[in-house]
């Protein structure tokens, strides 16, 4: 039934004026000697005055039911371009839904559909479905929700529609609660697993200390394991082990209902340095799946055992020098009284105490990274051959062993045809005295080896060298293994078998590496060439080599990417995290760096890409426009001006993703929401649409009309004044 109404468009001054003339009007009737009919035709005008002033419309109203509001958001994360029952894609899913119960949808609703991702994009009514479309960023509740309330209010009901695979902080039950209404959750996707257990996601730390834990966190879903039992495992790679895996930590848990989610916590011991290889496996219902990992082991700190067989300036030099690096934990022993020099008095009434020889090369030993053995005589204390095995099982294991010559050293010390012997760069000589004292200049050996060229370029390194003072003593040998390198020789002296005689010399065996010194006076490059400008700094810089040299730290790039999954999610931007060490492996100060990164595609064509510091020594690199394929990324950095490392780390991106809808998320999501979970391919929409609230009653304006503002309207006021000046003439009034 159509009705009519009034509706003005006057401001306060429009109001004002009417009123003005109606008052005037009043006020001029009262007084006015005029007959009734001249004042009724001189009111008309003045009405048809204020009626023109006052502007009012004619409404035409129609009562008519408004439809309850409905928001629906439609997740266009790259996970929704995964698979789904029945639908090339989870949007396709999604969007076919909503086409198909499209009429009994608007039936009862004013329903329209926002896309969201890393933002919000409203898409219009449901007949703009086709062009929804899923985007290369992930789902991120925290960033377009708040940004996906209509302009004209909160609506009566919100629906989101998603896989529940999100990324982002934030308070969900806020970002929720900001839309104004009850939210349901509408979970897009296979609902579940197959029948089994698997991994949601896995935590570990980009870097471990060496000696220390690797912890691992993992978060497990149990799939139709009701009343059975799931076996996580961890395992780190090892050539001996069979199957090349050796498992360090295993966990069981009974599962008690037939979906189920539960947290895992692991460790595996960071026992070498460089990348471990790990693997952690779920197993449960007779499937097994599996999700390896690497973490790069680094060096807190330098552990290291300094045995000296006498006090020297030798020893006294190097242990201060040892002891001044906070990165270095030294244990030092130094024989005072050898087993030739008797007491009067016992053991116990001594100050000194004996030598602890059982704990050094016993339980004590695998504690250490580097053993220094300067001038010692294991012939003197009677060692054991057992002791002396013990320290060659150490290198073989990874340790680093540092041999320092002497008068008590090398044959003088009982090593001739000893484990210790196997271990050395040199063999030795059966001649007496293997020692021979007297002062020499070394001769420097190959320039590109890390230990010769310690300075920026070779022609400094070699100047460095050619202005030290001179050494005093040398050993004789007998040889030079094979694989030894030679870092500095007698410049007149030669081995037994005529080559250049070692001073210096270092090698690989096992996994670990031995340095031979033959002299022990090289606190002398401390002393004597601290007021020489070419070689001064040249003692601190050979020891801080050597230690990282033999210890690994030299083949540790101080540039690293984190370790990376073999297949990296598809969501953009992908996000890599890159590492630069000072050279005691502590974050590389940004002011003094200089980091530089390539990404090469799929397509061959590297680009440069930006690194972005975001705490000291650790840096962002995000990666946009990534195609499906393989992908190399090379970083290289510069301190101070100088090349300081470079890494490469390669992964497969992935177009989609077949993980199921995360049923825990969406269930928490309509829990914080105030609404319900329900799955899209069984729910039908009246269950959701009966939570709505009914139409109510609303009068809808069907027309407007404007007659008071018309040009006809003013003409006939002016017309009714005319007239009535007129017909007031006539009759002989004023």
């Amino acid at each position: 039934m159509t009705g009519w109404g009034l509706e003005s468009g006057a401001g306060v001054w429009s109001w004002a004026a009417a009123a003005a003339l109606a008052a005037a009007f009043r006020l001029h009737a009262a007084r006015s000697p005029a007959r009734r009919p001249l004042l009724i035709l001189r009111g008309a005008a003045v009405a048809a005055l204020v009626l023109a002033i006052l502007r009012p419309a004619l409404l035409a109203r129609e009562g008519r039911l408004a439809k309850p509001r409905l928001l629906i958001l439609l997740d266009a994360g790259h996970a929704m371009k995964g698979k789904a029952p029945g639908a090339a894609s989870r949007l396709a899913q999604a969007a076919a839904w909503l086409k198909k119960h499209r009429a009994e949808i608007e039936d009862r609703a004013d329903a329209t559909v926002t896309l969201v991702s890393d933002r919000a994009r409203p898409l219009g009514g449901l007949d703009k479905l086709d062009a929804a479309a899923a985007e290369g960023t992930a789902f991120k509740p925290d960033q377009s929700l708040p940004d996906a309330l209509p302009a004209e209010g909160p609506p009566a009901r919100t629906w989101l529609i998603t896989d529940g695979i999100a990324e982002g902080g934030g308070d969900l039950g806020r970002l929720l609660a900001g839309l104004g209404s009850p939210v349901d959750l509408l979970g897009a996707g296979p609902s579940k697993r197959e029948t089994g257990a698997a991994f949601l996601d896995l935590k570990a730390p980009d870097f471990a200390f060496l000696h220390g834990a690797i912890p691992v966190e993992a978060t497990v879903e149990a799939t139709g394991l009701a009343g059975r039992e799931v076996v996580v495992t961890l395992s780190r790679a090892d050539e001996g082990a069979p199957g090349g895996w050796r498992e360090t930590e295993r966990l069981k848990r009974r599962v008690g209902a037939d979906l189920e989610t539960f947290p895992v916590s692991l460790s595996a011991r960071a026992d070498a340095l460089g990348t471990a290889r790990l693997r952690l496996t779920a197993a449960g219902g007779g499937r097994e799946r599996a999700r390896e990992f690497r973490v790069e082991t680094v060096r807190q700190k330098y552990r290291i055992m300094y045995l000296a067989g006498r006090p020297s300036p030798e020893y006294s030099a190097l242990r201060e020098f040892l002891k001044a690096d906070p990165n270095h934990e030294l244990v030092s022993f130094v024989i005072l009284r050898n087993p030739e020099n008797p007491s009067p008095a016992p053991d116990r009434e001594l100050s000194l105490i004996p030598f602890p020889v059982d704990e050094i090369f016993g339980r004590a030993l695998p504690q250490f990274d580097l053993f220094i053995l300067e001038n010692f005589s294991a012939a003197r204390f009677r060692l054991p051959p057992q002791y002396l095995d013990a320290l060659k099982r150490f290198v073989i294991n990874g340790g680093a062993l540092l041999v320092k010559g002497g008068d008590n050293a090398f044959s003088a010390g009982g090593y001739k045809n000893s484990p210790l012997e196997e271990v050395l760069p040199v063999v030795l000589s059966a001649r007496a005295p293997d020692f021979v004292p007297g002062l020499f200049s070394p001769k420097p050996g190959p320039p590109e080896h890390p230990l010769v060229r310690l300075y920026e370029t070779p022609e400094l390194s070699q100047r460095a060298w050619a202005a030290l003072p001179p050494l005093d003593g040398w050993g004789r040998f007998a040889s030079v293994r094979a694989g030894a390198a030679v870092l500095a020789s007698h410049p007149g002296q030669t081995t037994e078998d005529g080559r250049p005689l070692p001073v210096a010399a270092v090698r690989s065996f096992g996994r670990g590496k031995v340095m031979m010194i033959s002299t022990d006076s090289s606190w002398r490059w401390k002393l004597g060439a601290a007021a020489d400008p070419d070689a001064a700094g040249f003692y601190a810089r050979f020891w801080t080599r050597a230690v990282q040299y033999l210890t690994g730290g030299l083949d540790l790039s101080k540039v690293k990417f984190a370790p990376l999954p073999d297949r990296v999610p598809p969501r953009e931007p992908a996000r890599l995290s890159l590492r630069v060490f000072d050279e005691g492996f502590g974050p590389a100060p940004a002011a003094d760096t200089r980091v530089s990164v390539t990404w090469t595609g799929p397509d061959g064509r590297p680009r440069e890409v930006a690194a972005r510091e975001t705490e000291p020594g650790a840096y962002a690199v995000e990666l946009l426009g990534l195609s499906p394929g393989a992908h190399k990324v090379r970083a290289s950095a510069r301190v101070r001006g100088r090349p300081w490392g470079e890494d490469e780390a390669r992964f497969s991106w992935e177009p989609v993703t077949d993980e199921p809808m995360d049923r825990a998320w969406l269930t928490k999501a309509a829990a914080a929401g105030g609404g319900r979970f329900v799955d899209l391919a069984s729910v039908r929409p009246g269950e959701l649409l009966d939570l709505l609230p009914p139409a109510r009653p609303r009068d809808e304006t069907l027309r407007r009309l404007r007659p008071f503002l018309s040009p006809s309207w003013l003409a006939l006021a002016a017309l009714l004044f005319v007239l009535e000046w007129a017909l007031r003439r006539r009759s002989g009034h004023a």
